[in-house]
């Protein structure tokens, strides 16, 4: 019976021979066994990737060495980069972080977002000389999906959950160019376990908790009463984040031109970012390609900009809400401030984040969709407003007045 056809890619068995050098300095084989050996061969058949069978071979000064040899061409062989890509199987993770990021920095991303990939890549994929990422110098091909939760669940240990979850995020688009370099054929990360960034430790944020009315209320004329709030013009810009549920980036970008008072409507997208060798400006595309989006306001939102209006000096960029000295607002600082300040009127737990989750929760429970809802927050997708967004914490009456059985 012959024997079956090796198929594309595979090779047989390999098979090693002793050699020594003669006085030309050429290899002659030995028996097998002999000790004498000054190199060993390894040899093996493979059918290449156009269906031909070849002999292929390596040398090395020991048995075990010839035989690790021919294994990696081997499998070079088989699973070839195309003469245009930069990276192959053999490419350490950090030299294919650093095509990925010259790639980032010429594609579409938002500025924000390329800035923040760049910055976890560096950090946590690439690392540097003297502290390499733990999985930087592995060749792609190395990398397992074992060894990037622990890679993951190290970063969270020693910088947090959510820069492991960014890193989890930055290292599958670096490992996914590598399989469309045909480096690889399966993306390990993509096998790797989720990452949690729930956070319930005493004197931590949280990032799931809302904002009840009462308690927005209170934060609202807290802003309006704190002499530092004051100083730092937060009342109003808090008010519009828990009267819209937009993005603080959005809020610090808005423009008198995007509003339209007398409908009651307001046009979001643009962001304020702070981008190298540009400084701070507005950037006119959204966070996403959905962010961009015209919203109602509410009855006591557009009273309180037709205020602002009229009390409010103009300023070179037409935005809504300056800084203290009149100039744009930096998205992180502006953060830290409300953070500061929620801290104080005693909410420590929550964030400038957090009133966009109460307003998905408060809109939820009055019985929008989940579409509806992402199309007020600017969500490409529905399951993302639900799974993130929309509180489970919430006590609902409607369930038991729904399941309530009859006398």
């Amino acid at each position: 019976m012959a024997r079956p056809m090796m198929k594309v890619g595979e090779w047989g068995n390999i098979a090693t021979t002793p050699h020594k050098y003669d006085e030309d300095g050429k290899a002659r084989s030995l028996p097998k066994g002999s000790r004498k050996a000054d190199t060993w061969r390894a040899r093996a058949k493979v059918r290449d990737l156009d269906g031909k069978v070849r002999d292929v071979e390596s040398w090395a000064k020991t048995e075990a060495a010839a035989r690790r040899a021919l294994t990696d061409k081997l499998r070079e062989r088989v699973q070839p980069a195309p003469a245009h890509a930069a990276v192959k199987p053999t490419t350490k993770v950090k030299d294919a972080a650093r095509v990925w990021l010259a790639e980032l920095a010429d594609s579409d991303r938002a500025v924000n977002t390329r800035q923040v990939y760049a910055s976890t890549c560096n950090l946590h994929v690439i690392g540097t000389e003297k502290a390499p990422a733990s999985l930087a110098n592995l060749t792609v091909r190395e990398v397992t999906a074992g060894g990037v939760e622990r890679a993951l669940t190290e970063i969270a240990k020693t910088s947090g959950p959510g820069a492991a979850k960014m890193t989890r995020t930055v290292l599958r688009g670096v490992l996914d160019m590598a399989t469309k370099h045909d480096a690889i054929a399966l993306n390990p990360v993509r096998s790797a376990g989720p990452i949690s960034v729930r956070t319930t430790r005493k004197g931590t944020r949280d990032t799931e908790r809302t904002f009840t009315l009462k308690e927005q209320e209170a934060v609202l004329a807290y802003a309006a009463s704190d002499k530092v709030a004051q100083r730092r013009d937060l009342a109003d810009l808090l008010a519009f984040l828990a009267g819209t549920g937009a993005r603080i980036g959005e809020a610090c970008g808005l423009r008198w031109s995007a509003l339209d008072l007398a409908q009651g409507t307001a046009k979001l997208g643009p962001v304020v970012v702070r981008e190298k060798g540009k400084g701070l400006h507005v950037q006119d595309d959204g966070k996403t390609d959905t962010s961009t989006r015209t919203i109602k306001l509410p009855a006591d939102l557009v009273a309180r900009l037709m205020s602002r209006q009229v009390n409010a000096p103009r300023n070179d960029w037409d935005v809504v809400f300056t800084s203290a000295r009149g100039h744009l607002r930096d998205t992180s600082n502006t953060c830290g401030d409300v953070s500061e300040m929620l801290t104080a009127a005693g909410y420590p737990w929550a964030t400038a984040h957090t009133f966009r989750h109460t307003v998905a929760t408060t809109l939820d429970l009055a019985g929008l969709s989940a579409r509806e809802i992402a199309n007020h927050l600017g969500h490409k997708h529905a399951s993302m407003t639900q799974d993130v967004y929309m509180s489970r914490r919430t006590i609902s009456d409607r369930a038991a007045e729904l399941l309530t059985l009859g006398s």
